[in-house]
């Protein structure tokens, strides 16, 4: 299976030793985040691309509306240019970086028309992208089968979720087109013994109730979502905070569940891989008969002892 670590580019420096890091390591590509407060996206994809020589480096994810469609077709038609089949466009309506600064998501119609006005650029300058789209429900899943080469599929590790996404995608494909690529995101976590994993899986809640913030808040059709843990989910998510979107440790979102034990653990379970490297491995294993790859979330704050636990895991 193809991994992917996901990476916010905190400093210039940093994003080429992770990208380093992660080619060692034998992953297979390197995921960029696009969020306030950290470095510009192509400036960090221009670094990962240029401290390795074949790992796949994409956009995790960017969006349409914080920028104009032609200033990403620019530098996909660059970034293509310059090492052809290592770069990939991958975008959604927008949700962080969005929500930050008082603005909508894009509209279906407008994602599609974004992913369409960048291909069509690009191979009119003679690169061919590849486009991948954040999706974690049906509607979504269904405008990326029209629009792009792939699903970056919001919805944690659950097969039947991950199987609507496929299949949406699939519905909305023109006949002669090759299947879309589904992956999986997920974070991750490797520990070394008993007392490591209970303190990371704590450090994880955040992450994961963000992850399922993304996944859950607009609706929970296609998405397998126990009927029990609805009401609750909805109620909770109306105080979710973006200014600690994604973050790890004591953030405000972290003790959102905490009175629901048993919904913090759906949720550690749905949307990380957490535990010691035999374990993660193993979880890792079962996501491979539902995706074609995984990007994989890095602890940002502890990245590179995790990428090369990662690697170990991988030997």
């Amino acid at each position: 299976m193809r991994l992917c670590a996901n990476w916010l580019p905190l400093s210039p420096g940093l994003t080429r030793e992770v990208a380093a890091r992660c080619e060692a390591a034998g992953l297979w590509g390197i995921g960029i985040g696009d969020s306030p407060n950290y470095g510009e996206l192509y400036s960090a994809c221009t670094d990962a691309l240029g401290a390795t020589s074949s790992l796949v480096v994409s956009t995790s994810v960017t969006n349409p509306v914080t920028r104009h469609w032609s200033v990403h077709a620019s530098a996909v038609r660059s970034l293509t240019a310059a090492h052809p089949g290592r770069f990939r466009l991958g975008f959604g309506r927008g949700d962080s970086a969005v929500h930050t600064f008082g603005l909508r998501p894009a509209s279906l119609a407008g994602l599609e028309d974004f992913g369409r006005s960048v291909a069509e650029s690009a191979r009119a300058a003679g690169v061919a992208p590849f486009l991948l789209v954040a999706a974690s429900g049906p509607a979504t899943a269904r405008s990326a089968g029209r629009v792009a080469d792939g699903v970056i599929a919001g919805v944690g590790g659950d097969p039947a979720a991950l199987g609507t996404i496929r299949e949406r995608a699939q519905e909305a494909r023109d006949a002669a087109a090759a299947p879309p690529e589904i992956w999986a995101s997920m974070r991750i976590a490797i520990g070394r013994d008993d007392d490591e994993v209970r303190d990371l899986r704590r450090r994880l809640v955040p992450r994961a109730v963000s992850a399922s913030h993304f996944a859950f808040a607009s609706t929970f059709e296609g998405k397998n979502v126990p009927a029990e843990y609805a009401d609750v989910l909805v109620e909770r998510y109306a105080t979710y905070d973006y200014g600690s979107h994604g973050r790890s440790g004591a953030t405000s979102n972290a003790t959102m569940f905490a009175d629901r034990p048993d919904i913090e653990e759906y949720l550690l379970g749905r949307f990380a891989v957490v535990g010691r490297a035999d374990e993660c491995r193993a979880r890792l294993e079962e996501l491979s008969a539902h995706v074609d790859g995984v990007y994989l979330s890095l602890l940002f704050e502890n990245a590179l002892p995790q990428i090369d636990r990662i690697g170990a895991m991988l030997a």
